[in-house]
């Protein structure tokens, strides 16, 4: 499959151009035990530092690494690319990540754009986000069966592996709902673990100081990524706004020039984003907003739809560019066959 996969790749940049891969990373974790044996690791939702270096020693091969302010520019010209470009992306403001990600960034010179979750920027206290604080309960369980209201079955937590089915179970469950049944959840869920469970220091987010200085470093843009990490589909009108139009005037003030006016859209893919979702940033005022899909991105495609392409531990990220401009052509010849990307688990 190789082989034909490279050359409806090939094909797909002879009749359009090239294309611009966002490469989207969830977060990092040190190579650590401590970072091996985090449930996000567990279940390949993080890289190490030296495993993020060499997916990007390996697309530098073919790709040429970029500002996320150029790759837009070069979107909006609509005119054909003559190389393939890259932007490193980071879907979550995890102070872990950041601190990580800088020195694997300057070593290899590669420009990076963090999407940052506003809530937790100006917190008195350490703060995560909602999913990964359920990361939190299921592991303070202690072994003991997890039942809540809004569960039809006892979640066992005796193992790692049950712990992960429980928190799998758990998220999709709270997922798509408004901000105020999400948080009575929640605290239902903190009662049932005997309390609300402190935040781990690798799951904090940045707070408001340390996002300047990060902003301060050349190599570093940034994005916006809602103010609670809300599912934006199921939010009201009033809530929705709030989620994109507070985040965006809130970084502008704290980034400056750093702050590249996008949004990448919490969950990233259906039920979680819809079109109203995607006319409500356009209307924010965002020159541009991102997905969790997979694809790359060519001049003329939306701007408000924008595919990434994610880094995993295990496959290769130039195979994947590949992957993504063959289906291209594949979706351009017979559209029946669009639409691979089915509902799955949020991430991001």
């Amino acid at each position: 499959m190789g082989p034909v996969r490279r050359r409806l790749h090939q094909q797909g940049e002879r009749s359009r151009g090239a294309a611009v891969a966002f490469l989207r990373v969830r977060r990092l974790l040190p190579a650590t035990a401590r970072g091996a044996s985090h449930l996000d690791r567990r279940r390949d939702a993080a890289l190490s530092p030296d495993e993020l270096a060499r997916a990007l020693e390996e697309a530098r091969r073919a790709l040429t690494f970029v500002h996320a302010g150029e790759a837009l520019a070069a979107l909006q010209r609509g005119t054909r690319l003559p190389r393939g470009l890259a932007v490193l992306t980071f879907d979550e403001s995890f102070a872990a990540t950041a601190e990580l990600a800088l020195p694997v960034c300057r070593a290899l010179g590669v420009p990076a754009l963090f999407f940052v979750t506003t809530g937790p920027l100006d917190a008195a206290e350490p703060e995560t986000l909602w999913d990964s604080h359920v990361h939190a309960v299921v592991e303070r369980m202690g072994g003991r069966a997890l039942s809540t209201r809004f569960i039809d079955r006892p979640l066992a937590t005796s193992t790692a592996r049950q712990r992960l089915s429980a928190t799998r179970c758990l998220i999709l469950s709270l997922a798509s709902l408004d901000e105020g049944e999400l948080y009575r959840r929640l605290h239902e869920l903190d009662v049932i673990a005997g309390g609300r469970p402190p935040v781990a220091a690798l799951d904090r987010m940045l707070h408001a100081e340390e996002l300047r200085h990060l902003a301060g470093d050349p190599l570093v843009a940034i994005g916006a990524h809602g103010r609670a990490h809300l599912s934006l589909a199921s939010a009201s009108d009033q809530a929705l706004r709030d989620e994109l139009e507070q985040p965006r005037q809130q970084l502008a003030a704290l980034c400056g020039g750093a702050f590249v006016d996008v949004v990448s859209y919490p969950f990233g893919r259906p039920p979680y984003v819809d079109e109203r979702v995607v006319e409500a940033a356009r209307d924010a005022g965002y020159r541009a907003a991102f997905t969790a899909l997979p694809g790359v991105s060519r001049p003329g495609d939306p701007l408000f739809w924008l595919p990434r392409l994610p880094i995993t531990r295990r496959g290769s990220t130039l195979a994947a560019v590949e992957h993504a401009g063959s289906a291209a052509v594949v979706d351009a010849l017979w559209p029946a066959a669009g639409g691979r990307a089915g509902l799955v688990e949020p991430e991001g």
